[in-house]
């Protein structure tokens, strides 16, 4: 009996030990073995069958194009000229050890460009540093928000494993802020373009134009403007249309700071704090901008890692009794100034915003007026663009900024609608008129058609059905000289599981100019923008 005891403490003192020892001497067997445990413990096989991600249309397409002739149906009008780029997710490889999710993956660009008539589609991955190095080793090799977001245990499992991989050297230890794949948007400032993500860096692309075709290969490098950005970015920057100047908010889900920027002719002029959110604010994707005030939504979706080991088995997590509220600062807020709270009714999440703008009161008194579909609850896994997200509805909130009440909160439709897009030169400016994607419609995959609606009169004006295929967003481009607020097009990436086409609307009419046929089809994907050929002469 004796021997057996000793023979336990023996293994109980020399397995520790060689454990310690293998990190150092031979860790990619050790951690290959943890992985493979992890993977079970996540259930990835099952979790990915059954996942609405695992759709056809979710999946990748790995052909690169450059300038590849686009068959058009229909007219593209006369002074529809310049380049639409939408950005999405594209992971690179056909297998994966991670649950599948809308955030996973790299980017890739979707770049079709309209000239004289003519037009080209080209496509890149985003190449980011997390790219390059998982393109060289021909595999995934940073954890994903898919295996984050609602994995318990297991996922705390990996983002440890993860953590000792980094320092055994056996995978590239990268700043969590240059560790993204910038897949989320994209965006023109002074001269350059930005692939954007709100949980790290802007990634600047290297472009060239060669006999008026803009060329991207996807490569570039993050900007911190000078060193001066220490934090997270923006997913959405508020472009001034008169000086094209970017004010930008970010959330930092570990330190739950929440930071405002200004960025100016390529410099940022501002940079601040405006306050510590514990447990953090899981998403600040989206906000507003008036004449002389900036407005950000403080939602109910948190953040606080401990969560992992709780109920909700994720650090994202939806608080009931978190009451969502506004936060008003002056445009050129400086640090230690106040921010003005405006707390709702009712609890709320945000993805995407429409417009604000400010009104005088009879009394003289400045209101200022807020639109957005808000969601009054949200899962864990963050099911976007599925038929697991629950629907949210358009409302209005007005803001008095003299009493610090919400005088008018209320709900606009019943209907699901999401990704609004408007006339961009009228950002806080009072619009008539905002083009929303039909999730409802869809299932909640995608968008089945776009609804213009009078958020003056409220009420809805006309209706675009998509067909059998699917969109991600109205991207409103104006006219050449327009002169009414709905002077322009409404321009989709249209997909289905096996095709692929650009189509031009008609904002004021909502009637059909064209459809560009890509020689591909694309996954699905949401944010773009359009350069116009003014902008593009500055790359």
């Amino acid at each position: 009996m004796l021997s057996i005891l000793y023979a336990v403490l023996l293994i109980l003192i020399v397995t520790p030990v060689a454990v310690v020892l293998l990190l150092f001497i031979a860790p990619q067997p050790l951690f290959a073995v943890a992985d493979k445990r992890i993977r079970k413990a996540l259930d990835v096989e099952a979790y990915n069958r059954n996942s609405p991600y695992s759709g056809k249309g979710f999946m990748p397409v790995h052909t690169e194009l450059q300038q590849s002739a686009i068959r058009i149906e229909g007219t593209i009008p006369a002074d529809f000229k310049g380049v639409y780029l939408r950005n999405g997710t594209n992971t690179q490889f056909e297998s994966t050890n991670s649950r599948l999710h809308m955030f996973n993956g790299s980017g890739m660009l979707h770049q079709i460009q309209v000239k004289d008539g003519v037009a080209t589609y080209s496509n890149t991955y985003v190449k980011t540093p997390a790219h390059t190095i998982e393109n060289e080793q021909g595999k995934e090799v940073f954890g994903q928000f898919g295996d984050l977001a609602g994995g318990g245990k297991a996922s705390f499992a990996r983002i440890i494993t993860d953590l000792l991989k980094k320092r055994f050297g056996v995978i590239p230890s990268l700043d969590m802020l240059e560790n993204g794949s910038s897949t989320t948007a994209i965006q023109y400032h002074h001269g350059k373009l930005y692939c954007l993500q709100e949980t790290g860096y802007p990634f600047a692309l290297n472009t060239r134009v060669e006999d008026g075709q803009l060329v991207l290969d996807g490569s570039g490098d993050w900007d911190t403007f000078d060193g001066k950005l220490d934090t997270p970015f923006t997913a959405h920057p508020k472009i001034d249309p008169e000086t094209g100047d970017w004010y930008t908010y970010s959330t930092h889900l570990m330190s739950g700071n929440i930071h405002y920027s200004v960025l100016s002719e390529g410099k940022l002029k501002s940079h601040t704090q405006l306050l510590q959110a514990k447990p953090a604010l899981s998403f600040l994707h989206d906000y507003y901008l008036t004449e002389h005030y900036s407005v950000f939504p403080d939602l109910s979706m948190r953040f606080d890692s401990k969560e992992i080991f709780g109920e909700h088995q994720s650090p994202f997590y939806f608080d009931a009794d978190y009451k969502m509220r506004f936060g008003v600062i002056k445009r050129d807020h400086q640090q230690g100034d106040d921010i003005q709270w405006f707390t709702t009714d009712l609890p709320g999440h945000i993805w995407h915003t429409i417009n604000a703008w400010e009104e005088t009161r009879d009394d003289g008194g400045t209101d200022i007026v807020l639109y957005a579909p808000v969601f009054r609850e949200y899962p864990s896994n963050v099911p976007i663009h599925t038929p697991l997200e629950p629907h949210a509805q358009m409302h209005i909130y007005r803001l008095n900024l003299d009493s610090g009440e919400v005088t008018e909160q209320r709900q606009l439709m019943e209907h699901f609608y999401e990704r609004p897009s408007y006339n961009t030169n009228y950002v806080g400016k009072r619009t008539q008129y905002a083009y929303l994607l039909d999730e409802q419609g869809s299932g909640g995959i995608m968008g089945k058609g776009v609804l213009k609606y009078d958020l003056i009169n409220e009420q809805e004006v006309s209706y675009f059905d998509y067909g059998d295929h699917l969109g991600g967003e109205a991207l409103f481009v104006p006219k050449a000289n327009a002169v009414a607020e709905d002077d322009g097009y409404l321009v989709d990436l249209l997909m289905t599981d096996d095709s692929a086409y650009l189509i031009i609307i008609d904002a004021s009419t909502m009637e059909e100019c064209a459809k560009l046929h890509l020689p591909q089809r694309v996954p699905y994907g949401v944010h773009a923008c359009w350069l116009n050929q003014e902008q593009l002469a500055t790359l």
